[in-house]
């Protein structure tokens, strides 16, 4: 008797333990909902937020709707992270060359000062040759190497998303400086409210329902449109951006042009996330790999 009672509890003993894994695999993945945060989600799954990160690989604390995303890792010989990259940067016990090269496009990871270490120039070099006064840059932007270097007009686009028609490197005039002053006092006052596909109001706001509503309490009207159709609508790309500005963003929740925000300065711009409104910076890695380029409303002048 006592054997068969031991057999009983071994067996009921195993199926607990199987019926607890298909659980745990059943749960490995969550599917981004409507009103969903990252805190949220790591509350519900008595995970953290950094653990959901770090499983997932994510860069910031952005997501979106319909998003998979994985809540538990499972035990395999393949989470051992690779070795941090930094221990295998090649010596360079010589000065290299100046470059001969007289452009560089601008490609995602780039930096000021990587691109000047990559040439051996420096970084006020650059800016001087291509009249830049901050040192933000964009994937495609074409810069001079060298004082004499000519690029053609139609090289310097955002690459992957068509070459823009317009340029200009001017400041807004004293009316335009006037709207964008509102303009950011607006959106400061947003900041915090929530993230609302599709809302145009402070009861909710997606990024370019955030644009329109900012720029029309500034003083500028404008219609509803999307991230790409501003992109691709009455806007011209600026080469030096000021606070006001525009600043676009590819290849975010989907592929091409599907983020934006309003440029404040310093590196800093205050956009609409899945988080809600808040303050970023283009330098920070998702951002800066995902950086297409600052434009302006036409309306400005």
């Amino acid at each position: 008797m006592k054997k068969s009672k031991k057999l009983r509890i071994l067996a009921l003993s195993t199926i607990a333990t199987s019926f607890l894994a298909l659980q745990t695999a059943e749960a490995a993945t969550y599917t981004v909902q409507k009103g969903d945060t990252l805190s949220k989600i790591a509350q519900n799954h008595q995970v953290t937020v950094q653990d959901i990160k770090s499983w997932n690989k994510l860069k910031d604390d952005m997501i979106y709707v319909a998003q998979k995303l994985e809540i538990s890792k499972q035990s395999t010989n393949e989470t051992v992270k690779p070795s941090n990259p930094s221990t295998t940067k090649p010596t360079t016990p010589t000065t290299p060359p100046k470059s001969t090269t007289d452009s560089h496009t601008v490609v995602k990871g780039d930096t000021l000062s990587k691109i000047a270490k990559q040439y051996n120039v420096t970084q006020k070099d650059i800016k001087d040759w291509n009249g830049l006064t901050t040192d933000t840059i964009y994937v495609g932007q074409v810069l001079k190497l060298s004082p004499g270097a000519t690029i053609p007009e139609s090289e310097n686009g955002p690459s992957g998303v068509g070459t823009p028609s317009k340029e200009t490197s001017k400041e807004p005039t004293a009316n335009g400086q006037a709207v964008y002053k509102k303009t950011i006092e607006v959106a400061n006052t947003l900041v915090g409210t929530p993230y609302v596909y599709g809302g145009i109001t402070p009861e909710g706001l997606d990024c370019s329902g955030f644009i329109y509503y900012a720029f029309n309490q500034g003083g500028l009207k404008i219609g509803r449109d999307s991230s790409e159709g501003y992109f691709n609508g009455n806007t011209t790309q600026v080469n030096n951006p000021v606070a006001g500005d525009l600043v676009f963003f590819e290849n975010t929740y989907k592929n091409g042009i599907s983020h934006m925000g309003i440029y404040l300065g310093d590196n800093k711009f205050i956009h609409s996330g899945s988080d809600g409104v808040e303050v970023s910076d283009v330098t920070y890695s998702y951002w800066s790999q995902r950086l297409v380029s600052y434009k302006r409303f036409d309306g400005i002048k």
